[in-house]
């Protein structure tokens, strides 16, 4: 009985042992088992997450901008008169106040060998911008090849342009004059000039202007004081108009009172040049606009800085004039001054 019991003794203590051997390595199974869940549920939330999203580099785009051009840097500008008369004065003093320092204002005397010194000197200076007034100037200086010469108040242009040798012009507008003279008198078609030769480039211009307002211009050319006579009487009685112009190649004070006292008696309307000749009975008169002229010298001034011509025509047209109207003479035709032209009546 007793060994019985030793047995049954003996076989619950291996029992025992057994199962807790058992229950130790189920222990031991349910802890690997939680690690490897938290270790899935790690590397699935990592999964989940997804890699960390690349930053967006927006890329700066740096504008290539055009290259800044700067003006031309004025250079003096010798300005040469040909005389100490009004007109040269007032265009000169024109242009001195816009240049301002950089002018420089020279007349000729007239004596010879002052001049010949004075034009020798301008020649080797540095100066390479001349203002020329008047023919005498021009003549002076137009065979300096290394400088640009800009003339005005000359009549002709013969013999005188070059590359570096331009003009401005010095004559009324013809496109203005006869847009006026159509204005005052609607019925005129027929006017007549009679010029010195050579000016055929600022007359075929004011045919033009003339046909525009649907006036036909008749043209004729002489050489002296006593052909402007002859021809300025040979026209026909159609002829409504005669226009003069300044012309002292073939203008003397006879002739000129002869002309207009003729084409007065015929009912003739006159254009003339001066407010003094308007007693003569000139209908009205223009004249350059001297500020116009000088704008115009200024104009070609900038254009030409730094380069090695003078850009554009050869003569610059001034599209601008003055002018004063007679009203004895308006009267005397039976034209009514329209409103906007009333100011000009009897202008000096």
């Amino acid at each position: 009985m007793s060994i019985i019991l030793a047995q049954i003794l003996f076989i619950k203590k291996r029992m025992f042992k057994f199962n807790s051997r058992f229950i130790f390595i189920l222990l031991v199974l349910s802890l690997l088992n939680a690690c490897v869940q938290v270790k899935e549920n790690t590397d699935q939330k990592k999964i989940k997450k997804g890699p960390e999203p690349v930053p967006v580099v927006t890329p700066v785009i740096i504008e290539k901008k055009a290259p800044v051009e700067l003006a031309p840097k004025q250079r003096d500008v010798l300005i040469l008169l040909s005389s100490s008369a009004k007109s040269y004065q007032k265009i000169a003093a024109y242009i001195s106040a816009e240049l301002g320092e950089h002018a420089v204002q020279i007349i000729l005397s007239g004596l010879p060998a002052q001049d010949r010194a004075v034009i020798e000197d301008i020649k080797i200076s540095s100066t390479t911008q001349i203002v020329a007034l008047g023919l005498k100037a021009v003549n002076a200086v137009k065979d300096f090849k290394d400088k640009q010469v800009i003339y005005t108040e000359v009549f002709s242009h013969k013999g005188l342009l070059a590359d570096n040798v331009k003009g401005v012009s010095s004559l009324p507008s013809p496109e203005k004059l006869f847009k006026d003279w159509k204005k005052l008198s609607p019925g005129l078609t027929k006017v007549a000039v009679v010029t010195g030769k050579d000016l055929d480039l600022f007359l075929n211009r004011a045919k033009m202007a003339a046909k525009v307002q649907g006036i036909k211009l008749i043209v004729e050319q002489v050489d002296t004081d006593k052909g402007f006579i002859y021809k300025s009487k040979k026209f026909r009685s159609d002829v409504g108009g005669q226009w003069i112009l300044p012309d002292n190649r073939i203008l003397s004070a006879k002739a000129l009172k002869d002309v207009m006292a003729y084409s007065s008696r015929r009912g003739r309307q006159i254009v003339v040049f001066s407010p003094k000749l308007l007693s003569f009975g000139g209908f009205f008169y223009v004249t350059p606009d001297l500020q116009a002229i000088a704008n115009g010298v200024l104009q070609r001034l900038s254009e030409s800085t730094d380069k090695p011509s003078i850009p554009g025509v050869s003569v610059l047209p001034v599209m601008n004039h003055a002018m004063g109207i007679n009203h004895n003479i308006a009267r005397q035709f039976n034209l009514a001054i329209p409103q906007e032209y009333r100011e000009f009546v009897n202008a000096k």
